[in-house]
């Protein structure tokens, strides 16, 4: 049962945090140019520090070796399991065109870097972010390879836009996670100044991205997306069911208790966030993107700490 508080209690903590973006935008002190900004500051700098800050000082290259055959594995195995439950539920819905490509990868991709990383420091202090690490590696990949394939509309594709893009894999923190291997592996340590100075920077990841969140809470129209049964289906089966599945099966094959727990928990995240802005630029329909990401997001409330209980029993 102490997963389970720790997860109402970081939850908790999540939703004050959250309103206080809310407060921000109604108050003025942030509106939605400024939210733009403070996606790409996050993004690009303040999560891959807090990344590669966390990881170096939170592992050996012992506890690297030991779970990272565990870790690539349940995590190749959750992604295999997410791409098919999307595509059954696009055929059980009957969905078509590209409203079913968007809800496909809406289904598949969880929101990881803004409520997951900071959820997996407040319940795996000690080597989440070593596990993450490892995690965020295959998740890029099938991020910028299936992820983005799913959001070009039909009419673009074109032979070869799969490995065209995989280009994108090379990003801040990508980079910042193959730094972090590197320096695990090669039992580097960074200078105290330095490591005080990063700490400090990476700290203010969870704060900023729960107010960011809030903060696009003010600028989107629930009323467009209340009646689609769809999102709750992904609501039921991405962040229920898939996640008791997989907890299920990774504890009959006796994977390590922590990795069962990390994996179990972000199989159950909220959709992606940045399902949405792949479909802006690729001008597919965002507006799918963006109810699935505000519907799972304010019921993860709920079901995060529900799957908490029922895997803690």
């Amino acid at each position: 049962m102490d997963y389970f508080y720790l997860v109402l209690t970081q939850l908790e903590i999540f939703t004050i945090i959250i309103l206080l973006g809310i407060f921000a935008i109604k108050t003025k002190a942030l509106n939605e140019f400024y939210l733009g900004d403070l996606s790409k500051l996050i993004m690009r700098l303040i999560l891959p520090v807090m990344i590669f800050h966390k990881s170096v000082n939170g592992a050996t290259r012992a506890d690297m070796l030991f779970c990272f055959s565990e870790v690539v594995l349940s995590t190749v195995f959750m992604y295999g399991v997410l791409l098919a439950a999307g595509f059954i539920l696009k055929r059980a819905f009957s969905l078509t065109g590209n409203y079913a490509r968007v809800f496909h990868a809406s289904t598949m991709f969880g929101n990881v870097g803004f409520i997951g990383i900071p959820l997996i420091l407040g319940i795996l202090p000690e080597r989440g972010m070593l596990y993450m690490a490892i995690f965020t590696v295959i998740d890029q990949i099938m991020l910028w390879s299936i992820g983005f394939y799913l959001t070009v509309p039909e009419k673009k594709l074109e032979h070869g836009s799969l490995t065209a893009n995989l280009k994108n894999i090379v990003n801040p923190a990508m980079l910042s996670i193959l730094l972090a291997i590197l320096f695990i592996l090669m039992e580097w340590k960074l200078p105290v100044t330095l490591n005080k100075a990063l700490g400090f920077v990476g700290d203010t990841t969870t704060p900023l991205s729960l107010i960011y969140i809030g903060g696009t809470f003010c600028f989107c129209n629930p009323r467009r997306f209340l009646t689609k049964t769809e999102y709750y289906a992904i609501v039921v089966v991405k962040m229920v069911a898939i996640p008791l599945f997989i907890f299920s099966t990774l504890r009959f094959f006796h994977v390590q208790p922590e990795i069962i727990t990390f994996i179990t928990t972000l199989a159950g995240m909220p959709s992606m966030a940045a399902i949405a802005m792949f479909a802006r630029t690729n001008d597919s329909d965002e507006d799918c993107a963006v109810g699935a990401i505000m519907i799972t997001t304010v019921l993860c409330l709920v079901t995060l700490p529900l799957v908490a209980y029922l895997t803690s029993c």
